[in-house]
Parts: structure tokens; sequence; C-alpha cells
């Protein structure tokens, strides 16, 4: 009778083990074996989740069946809580280097290997230059993981969200960017490549998600609390104009029922992180590349932050509805399948709906300061979205498929990077060989801490005066934020620090100049969509 050898480990308490021989032959069900094995020999009551190393989900019984996993392999079970890894690690550790460990057995651009058993730990290393830290899954799997994140705190759920996508089918390579974190499924501020599939649920919801600079002919030495008195009417449909003309106006007469049923969330923020922030210029670095796109210290310039609203939404349930069963179980489309071509399609026409919801959110708030004349974009890029692209190093003959949640493009001249509300944002130019970033930077500073606990750093005391607080940053500016959960989740201590992002990206960037915030436009309790 076939069987395998297994030591089961929990995943929560890893001196606790048990060595284990489990039976695999067609009628098994080893999945429901393994967690009945937990129950009675680990005293795990409520295991239901099992790992392997690195953090890779084991949810295909086949896979303990065709030998994918090996004799005497480790499994971690866990009762619910993320993977927390071969060696445990706290938290919250006081440095980020020490967090961004990543299992290592190839080294990406070494044709060293090393067994999949060790630990190839970055932090041990004494050199002052960047390593990136990859994983060849196994032989049938290429994807190989890097995580650029030296000074950067990296959650370990992250890291294993990050370490399950290299399974994913067509996978092949992943890139966990300086400001990673986890979300809900998938991580944010990584960047995932791809050949032959696509994987609507990598990108999310927000299709288009991005940021857009403005320059305004407002001074830079205008007040924030002149802004703050000004920016009201911003939440809701836009009554100025026609949205649908506006809309028409950006994208083409033969677009005329695109997104045509978001019309009334065309120009708004929506919530989360999205911000459409008002700054200045601290320090002009690079002078002759500030002078050649007009960046000056006399001028205030706005970033406006947000993406395709519920239009996006939309797109990935139409996606997921057109998906075979065998499709949503693999949770990747064919991109040149009939599914795979329409969602190609719309989520082409959700990126463009984006950018014409900045463009329109831009016209509203510097209306309202008078500012509309004259204002000129310096620049708008998409964080989330998927993008055809022919990558020598992976394949000079196939193109993959680049997918970006949460990750700039560096493949398109400037970026922005904000910090957190309070601390200063960054105009940076892609320099260099831009393949091993996969072809992106971090979009902003990532979430240090979850949402809940963002919140659970609510004084109970003095309400007023800790919103007043946030409402006022140590830079002096000012946020306008009515939402007071919202405004406590995007505290500023709830992000890494933006310099840590940026030194991380060092090898593959340029400062151009360092921004200042002025005013920070969250969310007013006036009619929203």
């Amino acid at each position: 009778m076939p069987s395998i050898r297994l030591t089961l480990v929990n995943n929560a308490k890893q001196t606790q083990k048990s060595a284990v021989i489990l039976k695999v032959d067609d009628t098994s069900d080893p999945l429901a074996d393994i967690l009945t094995l937990a129950k009675n020999k680990l005293r795990l009551k409520k295991a239901k989740t099992l790992y392997l190393n690195h953090g890779i989900e084991l949810v295909d019984p086949s896979w303990l069946k065709n030998g994918k996993v090996a004799q005497d392999s480790l499994v971690y079970v866990s009762c619910g809580e993320g993977y927390v890894g071969q060696t445990r690690q706290e938290s919250l550790p006081a440095t980020g280097a020490a967090a961004s460990t990543t299992p290592s057995a190839t080294q990406e651009g070494d044709d060293s290997t090393t067994s999949t058993g060790e630990i190839m730990n970055s932090t041990a290393s004494t050199t002052t230059d960047l390593k990136f830290e990859s994983l060849l899954i196994n032989s049938e799997v290429s994807a190989t993981i890097s995580i650029l994140a030296k000074k950067s705190y990296v959650d370990p759920e992250a890291n294993a969200q990050l370490n399950r996508t290299a399974m994913l089918p067509g996978m092949r390579k992943v890139v966990g960017q300086p400001d990673l974190h986890p979300g809900n499924q998938y991580p944010i501020g990584a960047t995932f490549i791809t050949q032959k599939f696509i994987y609507p649920a990598l990108i999310g919801n927000d299709i288009g998600c991005g940021m857009a600079v403005y320059r305004t002919r407002l001074s830079s030495g205008i007040k924030p609390q002149k802004i703050v008195d000004k920016l009201h009417g911003l939440e809701g449909r836009w009554t100025e104009g026609d949205p649908h003309a506006f809309l028409i106006s950006q994208l083409g007469e033969e677009h005329t029922e695109t997104g045509k049923a978001h019309l009334d969330q065309l120009g708004t923020l929506g919530g989360g992180n999205h911000f459409a922030e008002f700054v200045t210029i601290e320090s002009r670095l690079d002078l002759d590349l500030c002078d050649s796109i007009g960046l000056t210290d006399a001028n205030t310039y706005l970033i406006v932050h947000s993406g395709s609203r519920k239009f996006g939404q939309t797109v990935l349930e139409a996606s997921n509805s057109m998906q075979t069963k065998a499709e949503k179980k693999l949770q990747g489309i064919d991109a040149e399948s009939e599914v795979g071509q329409a969602y190609l399609k719309q989520h082409d026409l959700a990126c463009a709906w984006a950018r014409t919801n900045r463009e329109l959110i831009a016209h509203r708030v510097l209306t309202r300061l008078n500012a509309e004349q004259d204002a000129t974009k310096i620049l708008d890029i998409w964080h989330n979205n998927v993008e055809q692209k022919t990558i020598e190093s992976i394949d000079p003959q196939r193109p993959c498929w680049i997918h970006r949640k949460g990750a700039a493009p560096s493949d398109r001249g400037l970026v922005v990077i904000p910090g957190s509300r309070g601390h200063f944002s960054y105009l940076v130019m892609p320099h260099g060989d831009q393949d091993k970033n996969g072809f992106s930077l971090a979009h902003g500073a990532g979430r240090l801490l979850p949402r809940a606990k963002a919140l659970q750093k609510r004084p109970q005391t003095s309400k007023q005066a800790s919103i007043s607080a946030l409402q006022t940053t140590d830079l002096g500016s000012s946020v306008i934020c009515e939402d007071t959960d919202l405004l406590f989740e995007e505290q500023p201590g709830a992000y890494k620090e933006i310099t840590d992002i940026i030194d991380d990206l060092g090898p593959f960037v340029k400062v151009v100049a360092i921004l200042r915030p002025i005013c920070t436009y969250k969310m007013r309790k006036e009619a929203r969509s």
C-alpha cells in the first residue's frame, strides 16, 4: 500500500512534532487524514490549515500522491494562524531587516544551490550590498521569489502569501517590494510575473488604482488652513458638469457605455488609503531633471491617489462568473482564452476609467481653490494592473504578464512614492537594471499595522485631543478626515518608515525631489457615493 513518511509540526509551537506514516492510495483523503492525525498526535483540536516549508499551503491531495511532497517532509499544522515558518520569529522586531528573512533554494543570478531544508539568512551577511533572496520551489515550478527589503519590516504572513503565489501555474517570478504587507489572500506591494496565465485575483477589485501628480499655479507659501477651508463639496456625484461627457472627452466617443453605471463615483476618491494631497518641494536633488519638467520651489503640487471604484469590482466579478470550475480552482485564466481576452479588454477599460477618475478628482479639488487653470500633469501611473512584456531573462521568445498589486511600474519614467500622512513623499526616476525588481517599485510606505491593530491604538481617553493630534501632523500639514476610525487606521504609526523604503530601493532609483505635505484630503461627512 503506498505511503509517505511525514513529520507534523505545530505551526504555533514548533517544538511540538510527531512523525507519522500516511496512506496515500487512490481511495484515501490524505489531507483529512493529516488533520485527524494532528488532532490526535499534536492535540490540536481546531487544526484546519496545512503548510509546507516556505509557507506554501497544502491544499491539493495529489501532491501527496504523485511525489510532489517528498518523503520525510515537514508539514506545519495551523489552527487558523498564519504560517510562522521554519524558525519562529517575533511579529514586530525592533529592526526591519531581520524580519525579511526568506528561505532560499536558489540565489538569483547564482548557479549555486542549497538544500531546500536550509535557510539562508540575509541578515547574517556583513556586506552592505543589497542581497536578493530567491526560492526555486521544485523541479516543476520555475518561479523565483525576491524580497527587496533590508531595512523595511516585512510581516511573516506577507512572506507566506508571497511564497504561496510561486506555486500558481505559469508563475515565473515573484518580487516583494519594500512596502510588502499582507492582503486578504495575496500580498500587497508585490509584482507577479507569469507566462500563459493571468490572475485577476492578484490585481483585485481596484483595477487601475494609481497616482497622478499635477503642478498647480498655487504658491508654495499657501497656508494649510486656506486649503482646509476651501475643500468642501468633493463627496458624491460631480454636479458642476456632466460626468458622462467628461468620461467621453477622456476615453473617446467609442466608449459611451464604458463604466456608465458608475458615473456617480467618477471624480471621487473612495476610502482606505486613497487621498488627494497638496505638497511643496522640500528639496530638489536632480536639478537638471527638475528644471526639465518644471519642478520649482515656487509652486504647490497635487498628488491624487485613487482607482476605478466599483467599476473595477464589476470587472472582477464578471471575470469570476465566466470562469470554469477548473479555472476557479486554479484561480488563473489562460490569457489567450475567450475568458482571458474578455477580462483583459475590460481590465484595460477599467484602467482608463481609473485614470479619468483621477483627472476629474484633480479638476474638482483645484476648482475649489480657483487653481484649475494652467494645472499641468507631471505623471499618472497605475500600480494595480496587469500588462504584457517580453523579459529577456525569463524567455526572449514568449512574452510574460506582469501583475502589479500595489507596485509602481519602473519602466515608464518618473514615479511618486508617498509616505504616510505627515511624512515626506519622494519623486524618483528608475535607473539601472530593472529586471531584479520585476520592472516595479514600491507604491508607498506600506502598512506596518493591520487596520484592526491601528484602531486598537486609539486612546480611550482624551478622544478629541487625539483626533486633533492626527489632524495636524509633525510636519505642520493638515489632514481632512471626518471618519474617526479611518483617521486612526491611516495614522502615520500604522505605516512603515518611508526613508527605509527609499533606502531599500536605492539600487533601482535616483531621487529627483523630496515633497513636503501641506494638506491631505481623505473624506468629509458630506453626500458620498
